[in-house]
Order: structure tokens, then C-alpha cells, then sequence
């Protein structure tokens, strides 16, 4: 079992920054975001507002499984405004 935690910054005005690399197999992944710019998450470098997925305090888990091929995830604010940087919080457990 390996345990991968780490925090990506999303800067403002910017789409598709990359946030972290989901390996394949089985894993568990859990996400959050405690800053006052939104974030949505998406698997493709063209995430915006209108096909991501929120990112908030409230923290997102799922579960991959054995034969997934995994994914990088990426982020965006969705704003222009200097002030809406934000940072992602992950954390990946892997079940080798």
C-alpha cells in the first residue's frame, strides 16, 4: 500500500492546471479545497465551470478498482479576479 498526499495550487485565469495523477489499479482518492476561490475538477485540460466538478471544503472521495487505467485531473477557477488562487489538498491510497 502506498500513500500519496500533496497540494496543487490553481491559479486564477488559468484552465486546465494540473492537479495530480490518479495510478492504475485500485486506489482510493480523496480531494478538497479550504481556499475562498471555487475550483472545479475535471479529467480533461479544458475544465471550466460548466463541465467540472466542484471542488470545495467538503472533501470528494471515490474509489477506482482493479483494471482501471487511471487519470490526471486538472483544475480551474473559472476567474479572472488576482485574488482567486486556490490550492487542492489530495490524498491517494493505493491498495498494493
Amino acid at each position: 500500500m502506498a500513500v500519496i498526499a500533496g497540494a496543487a495550487t490553481v491559479p486564477s485565469g488559468t484552465t486546465g492546471s494540473y492537479l495530480f495523477t490518479v495510478p492504475p489499479s485500485s486506489c482510493k482518492v480523496t480531494f478538497y479545497n479550504l481556499a475562498a476561490a471555487t475550483v472545479w475538477v475535471g479529467t480533461s485540460t479544458a475544465v471550466t465551470t460548466a463541465n467540472g466538478v466542484q471542488c470545495h471544503s467538503l472533501p470528494t472521495t471515490f474509489q477506482t478498482f482493479a483494471g482501471s487505467r487511471g487519470g490526471t485531473f486538472y483544475g480551474t477557477t473559472g476567474s479572472t479576479v488576482s485574488t482567486s488562487v486556490a490550492t487542492v489538498q489530495y490524498l491517494i491510497s493505493t491498495d498494493q
